[in-house]
């Protein structure tokens, strides 16, 4: 026996599956097609037409709240946060894992604080820095070591993030609606199909064979 070229493709399985689904959803005269089929379309249709609309205004808003938040926030940590230079009293070795994100390692250095602080700790420095070298590094007021405060681009990204969560967020919540709307017809559907066979199979059951 031959087999049909390219019949057992997934994509052609998939392709197949979606024509079926929407078939199924297109309205039509199918004599078949019950009032709760068209309901379903419409109720779908008019779910998927406001997800649509309210995605633009939702990502618009999403990403307004999150830059701002972002810039407070790199304004807030521009007025407390302080750059000071640090001496390092050990020579700084060579890295010695190749996966991290950055080349530089830690060594020991110390630092005084704007408010005249003497500290001590590791900071980061390129390899092979020798002793007595400085770099720069971001402290509280207390002289204790930071984070650099955000960066434009990092606030413009969070801005970006929050409007690809409000779109990802409308498009789960559509899938989720229509998975209810879906589940509840389908039973109304089998229901009506239960109550018509029941009707049915007495003229069946009188039937001779």
């Amino acid at each position: 026996m031959r087999l049909r070229r390219g019949a057992g493709r997934p994509e052609m399985k998939q392709g197949r599956w979606f024509r079926r689904q929407m078939r199924g959803l297109w309205p039509d005269r199918n004599p078949l097609r019950r009032t709760s089929d068209r309901v379903e379309t419409c109720v779908l249709a008019g779910l998927f037409a406001a997800a649509v609309a309210a995605a633009p205004f939702a990502a618009h808003a999403a990403s307004g709240a999150a830059y701002s938040a972002a810039l407070r926030a790199r304004q807030e940590q521009l007025a407390t946060r302080h750059q000071v230079r640090a001496v390092l009293t050990q020579r700084a070795g060579a890295s010695v894992n190749p996966y991290t994100l950055t080349s530089e390692v830690p060594v020991r250095a110390t630092w005084t604080s704007v408010t005249g602080a003497r500290r001590a700790g590791q900071v980061m420095a390129e390899p092979g820095t020798p002793r007595g070298a400085s770099v720069t590094i971001w402290t509280d007021a207390a002289g204790n070591l930071t984070s650099p405060p955000l960066l434009p681009s990092q606030a413009a990204g969070q801005g970006d993030l929050a409007a690809l969560g409000a779109i990802t967020g409308i498009g789960l919540l559509y899938a989720c609606e229509a998975a209810v709307v879906r589940h509840v017809l389908y039973r109304r559907r089998m229901a009506a199909w239960d109550a018509d066979w029941a009707v049915t199979a007495k003229t069946w059951n009188r039937q001779r064979w």
